[in-house]
């Protein structure tokens, strides 16, 4: 209240100023311009100089808020446009997660334009469209994805690759992720894929070459890539086996055994691995190579398997002999073993050892095997009742395991199966 009490005192001291000076001397303006003169007092030539300044102060008033209302206009639209932008990829989001793949595709695709973030939309609304099958489309929006984009090219990449994968599209998926792998050599997804790859195209050798690379960049838990490398190396050995199968036996030997060099000593060692190298090195006609095969394999890791499987080689039965008898220091409670020793020493001729053996190993575990070479040594040895004694009880071994089955009563069949007496 004071100050507008103090404006309207100063007003009106002003306007009695200004009347003041109007009647003491109206004053004189002359405007001229060609043939044109306006004639005026000075206090009407300041009033419509000030009548203009203020409508001048007016028009612009009026653009800058006219400007501002389109502005605001355009940034409400704006905003309308990006909330529902927002809900609609949320709602295309919830169908990709549910399955709803058509759906899927149509809001993330519809909604990328106004998104902040229109890369996620287009890959998104890609992956829907290859799990509907939609093939092209699927091709449509990753290319709309890369020009959203252009810096996105690994996300676009591994998107791409993950897509070619659920296809099975094996050779295409191989290609570009080598060229992948090739720009980003330290990326886990990008090894991780190109493993999957090589796993689906079955390129074995592939896979064993990208193994340092998986075990570096630590892309899976160790025991899954000791079973990875695993499973590389035997299906390696066995494409390359069946490969071989009609060549000479020379060439072979030399190829499979290249193929072995490359299996790390760790996967060497596993059970499988090492038998089927035996059989193929002894269909190859190179016993001296499963001879050395197996029994590195059981120096590392014993195992009673292989080491039944050692005495049955025919490589250098003196050599293994000698081998066979170092083991019995670290094992000679092992019945296997024992039987082993009991064969070599057969193939050495050495008659008493290999009885001894066999008692020995049938001392540790009744097996038919054992009872089986017991009592074919003791028939050559002329022992025929001792023989028939343990050949009895490899039956008896053998059929404790057998399933139980209805038999025949022994005895009424006996009485059965004998003969009518004749007529006097």
């Amino acid at each position: 209240m004071k100050r507008l009490f103090l404006l309207a005192l100063l007003t009106l001291i002003a306007g009695y100023w200004v009347a003041d000076k109007m009647a003491e001397d109206a004053g004189y303006v002359l405007l001229s311009y060609q043939n044109t003169t306006i004639e005026t007092s000075l206090w009407i030539a300041l009033a419509l100089l000030l009548v203009l300044v203020a409508t001048v102060f007016v028009g612009v008033w009026l653009l800058i808020q006219l400007l501002g209302s389109r502005h605001s206009l355009r940034r409400w639209g704006d905003k309308l446009r990006y909330k529902r932008s927002v809900s609609k990829t949320t709602r295309g989001l919830m169908d990709l997660i549910e399955g709803n793949w058509k759906d899927a595709q149509k809001k993330l695709s519809q909604a990328a334009s106004q998104s902040d973030t229109p890369l996620m939309n287009y890959l998104s609304a890609a992956r829907a469209a290859a799990a509907n099958g939609d093939t092209k489309g699927c091709e449509s929006l990753l290319k709309k994805a890369y020009q959203s984009t252009p810096s996105a090219e690994l996300a676009i990449g591994i998107t791409k690759a993950e897509i070619g994968l659920q296809q099975a599209n094996y050779q295409q998926t191989r290609a570009l992720l080598l060229a992948l792998r090739q720009a980003y050599p330290r990326h886990k997804q990008v090894a991780n894929l190109l493993q999957q790859t090589y796993v689906g195209l079955e390129d074995w050798q592939g896979l064993q070459e990208l193994m340092p690379v998986l075990r570096k960049l630590k892309v899976l838990a160790s025991a899954s890539l000791n079973d990875l490398e695993h499973k590389a190396a035997l299906n390696r050995l066995k494409a390359l086996a069946t490969q071989l199968a009609g060549q000479g036996l020379p060439s072979c030997v030399g190829q499979f055994d290249k193929a072995w060099d490359h299996v790390p000593s760790n996967i060497r060692q596993a059970q499988d691995i090492t038998r089927f190298y035996v059989a193929q090195m002894m269909s190859f006609g190179a016993p001296q190579k499963a001879e050395v095969a197996l029994r590195n394999a059981l120096d590392a890791v014993w195992n009673d398997v292989m080491v039944v499987e050692y005495g049955l080689l025919e490589g250098c039965a003196d050599q293994q002999l000698h081998t066979a008898q170092g083991w019995l220091k670290k094992h000679d409670n092992s019945a296997a073993l024992l039987l082993t020793l009991g064969r070599l020493s057969l193939r050495n001729q050495l008659w008493g050892k290999a009885r001894g053996y066999f008692s020995d190993s049938l001392a540790q575990h009744q097996t038919p095997e054992a009872h089986a070479e017991l009592g074919r040594l003791l028939k050559h040895m002329g022992e025929h009742e001792a023989s028939l004694k343990h050949v009895q009880k490899s039956f008896d071994v053998v059929s404790a395991s057998l399933p139980v089955m209805p038999m025949p009563d022994e005895q009424r069949t006996s009485m059965t199966q004998r003969p009518a007496p004749s007529d006097a």
